[in-house]
């Protein structure tokens, strides 16, 4: 019986972080079955990455009873994060924008855009106030330009790219939390009048994201380009692939 699960949550330890086998515990948060007519190795880079971008996305506010019709601004739409909430949206019935580089417009109209657009010929002030939920998976300078972007009222905003990480690890725990709060709190002050919700990122099991992404593959509406695949042994390829920029995500297979 084969699986997929957030196989990532295998905790740190001296003896490394990839291995060919790992156990975890058989939970709806951590496994689930996949649908038939799936490879194994098309469906391992899936888990982490839909599990955060579906994050992201209840964590601005949409969900599959409320995103039909909803405005929804997509930044970093042609990566991995940005494709899977293409995907998760439009078929959720949301109208969505995306922001990437014009050579991936058709890319995301593809997944499921209403519309593509790219911010040297279409700047963040052409884009204010129209947007019921914003999703920022591309850079962190761009966050108080998104919200921006959002309309009164509007359900919110959510980013992947938060400078949470760095800052602990500048501060220290105590100084780390600190200035998290405050940036937190800031970027909340900048919302529009009656927007609901501000949110930052941070990937957690979550059972009803590895259901929904099982529904949605099994209509074919989950898919995340796989640009090299690598046995365990040669792993360190895959390294370079993810520093060097290369499209796709990198997947390390265990040894035959």
């Amino acid at each position: 019986m084969s699986v997929i699960g957030c196989l990532a949550l295998k905790k740190p330890s001296r003896t490394g972080t990839h291995a060919s086998h790992v156990h975890v515990k058989a939970t709806p948060e951590l496994v689930a079955l996949v649908p038939s007519g799936h490879e194994l190795t098309s469906v391992a880079a899936l888990p982490y990455s839909f599990t955060t971008m579906w994050l992201a996305v209840r964590g601005a506010g949409l969900t599959k009873h409320n995103a039909s019709g909803k405005k929804v601004l997509v930044h970093g739409a042609a990566g991995g994060l940005g494709s899977l909430a293409l995907q998760m949206l439009s078929d959720w019935g949301a109208d969505i924008t995306a922001i990437a580089f014009p050579k991936d417009h058709q890319a995301c109209l593809d997944l499921g855009a209403t519309s593509a657009i790219d911010l040297s010929s279409t700047p963040f002030s052409a884009l204010a106030g129209a947007f019921d939920a914003t999703l920022n998976f591309a850079t962190w300078d761009h966050d108080q330009q998104l919200l921006g972007c959002l309309t009164s009222n509007a359900l919110g905003h959510a980013t992947t790219v938060h400078p949470m990480l760095r800052t602990f690890d500048e501060s220290g725990l105590i100084g780390g939390a600190a200035k998290t709060y405050l940036g937190k709190r800031n970027s909340r002050r900048a919302l529009p009048p009656g927007a609901q919700r501000y949110s930052w990122t941070i990937f957690q099991p979550k059972a009803d994201a590895l259901a929904e992404l099982v529904r949605l593959l099994e209509q074919g509406r989950a898919r995340l380009d796989i640009g090299l695949e690598v046995p365990l042994p040669e792993g360190a390829k895959a390294f370079a692939h993810i520093k060097g920029g290369q499209p796709g995500r990198a997947l390390i297979t265990p040894q035959n």
